[in-house]
């Protein structure tokens, strides 16, 4: 254990000597570009803001001579008033991908051999990190239908491969009013390559937690299906029964084929030894044995440490295929290198970078991934 300490320890080092030899001096050329970009969003919202403030006045001055109001200045100002935070998210966001762009695989140099991606960088239109196959064979997550994703990352650590990716998933289904769009998970996906042979499939979830095992409805979307059945025969509302008719039973079969498929793996809930961890989390195996044999009491302990190590609302993983994928839940926006109200000749934004970096290098000491046996 000593030496994984070392290891971890020596990147801290390394990356703190590389700073100020090597980073420092780069982010100082966009330090100006900083100042420059942050002086123009201040002037296009002064300017916004004082032209909603003179439409509005003009209206209170209409208004106290007893003139009718116009709506064409009213909706104006409430048009302005809506575009100041967008002009204010689109200049940050713009200047963040661009400094990441710059300067993302010089700083990743400390950190060996590990490479990043980004929806908006050239290499991301042909490499997806986390792949929808295997999102769907770690069992981690219900069914959806639409993917956004961020910063991506893979490399490997001590031997060992593995991806980070930056996701929101969604389930959108039916269209206009009846439109609904729910969230299956936001955060970060880990996957590790693990040295140890994994026959079945073995998951652990937050207690409360149904969007897993790739269901097409969570408990939450079955219980407002069935208020909807009720609410549109009590209203007479045929069309609204209908709506939420139809998921329900393609539901209940696909739950059926599920069960009666004889090729799919089934996931039984299996209790295990520490009654702590029973309490806040369910876990499933197609195989008993070898389920307790994964998740033993160390393993317990350090997973559990996994939502105060990275400040998250919730985690799970899935042992699949000689992979280990962790799901990290989290609406913190992760990875981010400097903004346009950091001065970047401050090491605090990319410190804080390093450590989450870390992090998760150090996931790979704490499940021990890269020995051969035990965990």
């Amino acid at each position: 254990m000593a030496k994984e300490v070392l290891i971890l320890d020596e990147i801290k080092r390394n990356f703190h000597k590389f700073y100020y030899s090597d980073i420092a001096p780069l982010m100082s050329k966009y330090e100006k570009d900083r100042q420059f970009e942050l002086l123009k969003l201040l002037i296009k919202e002064l300017i916004i803001l004082c032209v909603a403030v003179i439409l509005g006045y003009y209206q209170y001055v209409r208004f106290t001579k007893g003139e009718a109001l116009q709506d064409i200045y009213i909706i104006l100002s409430i048009i302005l008033i809506v575009i100041m935070p967008i002009v204010l998210y689109v200049d940050c966001k713009q200047f963040a991908e661009r400094l990441k762009r710059d300067c993302m695989s010089k700083i990743l140099e400390v950190f060996g051999n590990i490479r990043w991606y980004n929806k908006n960088a050239e290499c991301k239109r042909t490499k997806v990190i986390n792949t929808d196959k295997q999102l769907a064979d770690s069992n981690l997550f219900s069914t959806y239908n639409r993917r956004a994703y961020e910063d991506s990352f893979e490399g490997s650590y001590k031997g060992v491969k593995f991806s980070i990716s930056e996701t929101t998933l969604l389930y959108e289904s039916g269209s206009g009013k009846n439109r609904r769009v729910e969230l299956v998970f936001k955060g970060v996906i880990i996957n590790f390559d693990s040295n140890k042979t994994i026959k079945n499939k073995t998951i652990i979830a937050t207690k409360n937690d149904t969007k897993i095992k790739n269901r097409y409805a969570s408990m939450s979307t079955i219980i407002l299906l069935v208020a909807g059945i009720i609410a549109g025969a009590v209203l007479q509302n045929w069309n609204m029964v209908l709506y939420c008719v139809l998921p329900l039973v393609f539901f209940v079969i696909f739950e059926i084929l599920q069960k009666t498929n004889k090729n799919t793996e089934i996931l039984n809930e299996i209790k295990l030894e520490d009654p702590e961890f029973n309490k806040k989390y369910r876990a499933y195996s197609s195989d008993e044995v070898e389920g307790r044999y994964l998740i033993t009491p160390s393993f317990m302990e350090r997973f559990n440490n996994i939502k105060t190590a990275f400040g998250a609302k919730g985690a799970k993983c899935s042992f699949y295929g000689n992979n280990l994928m962790f799901a990290i839940s989290t609406h913190k926006n992760l990875f981010e290198i400097g903004n346009l109200f950091t001065p970047l000749n401050s090491p605090k934004q990319l410190q804080e970078f390093s450590e989450e970096l870390i992090s998760i290098l150090a996931l790979i000491d704490y499940f021990k991934l890269d020995e051969k046996t035990g965990l």
